[in-house]
């Protein structure tokens, strides 16, 4: 009996020992709720996700399990008694801060969001929060699930290094364009007239230029504002289309007709336009 007592007796204090590494804010949780929270906390002690647990009126953290520190790089004693927010990004909302704080108390809340870490870095993650309720129903904190949408954080170093190279790509881009309009801005050169096969010559507007009839209406379209002197960002802005896609239909006109360049879809569209009105 007194060997029952004293193996009783063990257990307990390991019991014990081991509750007092779970390290949680001091003056946040009620001393009823202490022991329904500990016991809880020794479970997110060893799971892979970030797992933390808010003061349901203030969103104070309460506890933060291993892994949360390891992907926000606050520890314990940094972060408890802090308000959540510190993992908020500057550009979100109180608004819906607060409806996600309303729907956590209700029956949880659960969707994608960015967080901000101790070293200042944006990621998203996706996050599942709940209401933990001791037997009477009372809310005794806010529980926080997050996950890393991605595994590893980029640096700073390598999110400019990604961006500076969009950026030379789309200068790229732009640079085509760009040569496009300067080439039409500059003066029309007198470009060759195209083969005229005598046997289509039946004196209307089409024997001015043979293919003519093998464009699409959107690119007869496009060729009559050509002739109308509208760039391709003009013809572009008023078709509601984008730049690129007038191009496109400008390379088609130029093989349809057999024109040789730019420069003569600019003159025979002028001579079209001309001779049509």
């Amino acid at each position: 009996m007194p060997t029952s007592k004293r193996t009783s007796k063990r257990k307990k204090t390991t019991k014990n020992a081991n509750r007092s590494k779970i390290q949680l804010a001091d003056g946040l949780v009620d001393s009823s709720h202490l022991e329904l929270i500990q016991g809880m906390v020794q479970g997110w002690e060893v799971v892979s996700d970030a797992i933390s647990l808010t003061e349901p009126d203030t969103n104070q953290l309460i506890y933060v399990n291993p892994a949360w520190s390891k992907l926000y790089g606050y520890s314990a004693e940094e972060c408890l008694g802090k308000c959540i927010t510190i993992l908020s990004t500057k550009d979100i909302s109180r608004k819906i801060q607060s409806e996600l704080v309303a729907q956590s108390r209700q029956s949880g809340w659960q969707g994608r969001l960015l967080n901000v870490n101790r070293a200042g870095a944006v990621f998203p993650v996706d996050l599942s929060t709940a209401p933990i309720k001791d037997q009477a129903g009372t809310i005794v904190g806010l529980l926080g699930a997050a996950r890393s949408v991605r595994n590893t954080h980029y640096s700073d170093e390598r999110i400019q290094e990604l961006v500076q190279t969009s950026q030379e790509a789309l200068s790229r881009e732009l640079k085509k364009l760009l040569e496009t309009v300067f080439m039409e801005e500059a003066s029309v050169k007198a470009a060759p007239r195209p083969k005229q096969n005598k046997k289509q010559s039946n004196g209307n507007n089409a024997d001015l230029i043979p293919g003519i009839g093998r464009l699409t209406q959107r690119e007869l379209e496009i060729f009559t504002l050509i002739g109308r002197g509208l760039s391709t960002r003009e013809i572009a802005t008023n078709l509601k289309v984008s730049a690129y896609t007038v191009q496109t239909h400008r390379n088609h006109i130029k093989d349809k007709l057999n024109l040789p360049d730019s420069s003569a879809i600019t003159y025979w569209a002028f001579q079209w336009e001309h001779h049509k009105a």
